[in-house]
């Protein structure tokens, strides 16, 4: 008789914000080194997770639809040997639940996105004795009442909660104090990014990876193409060939193109659709100034030096995990700072000097990433 799988739905991630992707890509890649064939992978599918998608990285459908007022996946309970076939999957053969969201509960999101993320879902989850966990992510803040209520209940509500630095971890136990709430880092740092071979790392040595939530949170989009510019210009005028670096998709690109329509020379537009690819090419960067989080992860955890714009705590805390709180620039109308700082890092023993330190802190957070994934599969493996 075949050993039955365990079935582990995955939330929270896309395949089109690469932060997402890449936190999903190293779900995969953790949970298949752990279960091999006894695990299968199942998503809900939607505009930013298409069915083609998830068939071609060998992830099963949720049957889980609503449509002329009927829920169809309790219809689906009486034909599941037509469901199976086709690759789909009902809720209630769901063991586990993971939520990989980078940031989706706090005041930016409110009440009602927090509901439709979890809250609402509980009941159901917890009827069908799926186990819940929240992996590291960043959190908060809470000051809206309703928030509040609806965050209590999520925390009551899931088994393990991870908080991805210790603001986000004190926001969550202000509401609710509990030993379910637990310090882990980001986790992407356990995956391996690749150089496309088309990709001329020879001439693209310095990335600007540019956010446009940077202009929906912070400062208006005057302000932040005048600061990609003005790093851009910097950079030339010093001699070397910087890029945008696209870490997300239109919208972030749309940034770029009209920053080089501004600057005294266009500089590449430099855009893959692979998370992996993104990553790989932050790898042989020789530093970065970045607004997008993962793009900060992914060069502080290959050691690569990076100047981080921010518009949530989420930034500040990162880099002070790996020691490099004084590269965050809070205030982008101060350009001179961040010129001075990029002078710095275009010397190649200030460079040396920080990637040094950066390699260092990087073993530290990988080891604990390491320890966080062992207590998430010995707690799934619990009765």
């Amino acid at each position: 008789m075949a050993k039955k799988k365990i079935v582990i739905e995955l939330r929270g991630v896309e395949f089109v914000n690469k932060g997402a992707e890449l936190m999903l890509m190293t779900i995969l890649k953790l949970l298949r080194e752990k279960y091999g064939d006894s695990v299968q992978i199942v998503m809900e599918r939607n505009i930013r997770v298409p069915v083609s998608k998830l068939k071609e990285n060998n992830i099963d459908v949720k049957f889980f639809f609503r449509k002329f007022g009927i829920k169809w996946e309790e219809i689906g309970k009486f034909f599941p040997f037509l469901l199976k076939p086709l690759g789909f999957v009902l809720p209630n053969k769901i063991d586990v639940i993971l939520d990989g969201s980078g940031f989706a509960f706090g005041d930016q999101w409110g009440a009602n996105y927090a509901r439709q993320r979890i809250a609402n879902f509980l009941p159901s989850w917890k009827r069908n004795n799926a186990k819940v966990i929240l992996l590291p992510q960043a959190f908060g803040p809470f000051q809206d009442a309703e928030l509040r209520k609806v965050m209590t209940k999520i925390i009551d509500g899931v088994d393990l909660i991870f908080a991805r630095e210790e603001q986000s971890f004190e926001y969550l136990q202000e509401i609710n104090p509990t030993d379910k709430i637990q310090l882990a880092p980001d986790f992407t740092n356990m995956i391996k990014g690749y150089v496309p071979a088309d990709f001329d790392h020879v001439h693209n040595r310095i990335a600007i990876v540019p956010n446009y939530k940077m202009i929906e949170q912070r400062l208006s989009e005057e302000d932040y193409l005048h600061f990609l510019c003005e790093v851009a210009n910097h950079l030339t005028a010093k001699g070397e060939q910087p890029f945008f670096l696209i870490h997300e998709g239109s919208r972030d690109r749309v940034i770029a193109e009209k920053a080089n329509t501004l600057l005294e020379r266009e500089i590449n537009v430099v855009h893959y659709e692979d998370p992996l690819a993104i990553k790989g090419i932050i790898g042989q960067c020789d530093f970065i100034v970045c607004s997008r989080f993962h793009g900060v992860v992914s060069a502080l955890s290959q050691a690569v030096p990076c100047i981080s714009t921010s518009w949530s705590h989420k930034y500040e805390m990162l880099m002070k995990e790996y020691g490099v709180e004084d590269c965050v620039v809070s205030d982008l109308t101060k350009v001179d700072d961040v010129l001075a700082k990029i002078d710095d890092l275009l010397l190649e023993e200030n460079r040396t000097s920080v990637s040094r330190s950066l390699s260092q802190a990087g073993e530290i957070q990988r080891e604990r990433s390491k320890r966080t994934w062992e207590d998430i599969f010995n707690f799934i493996s619990q009765k």
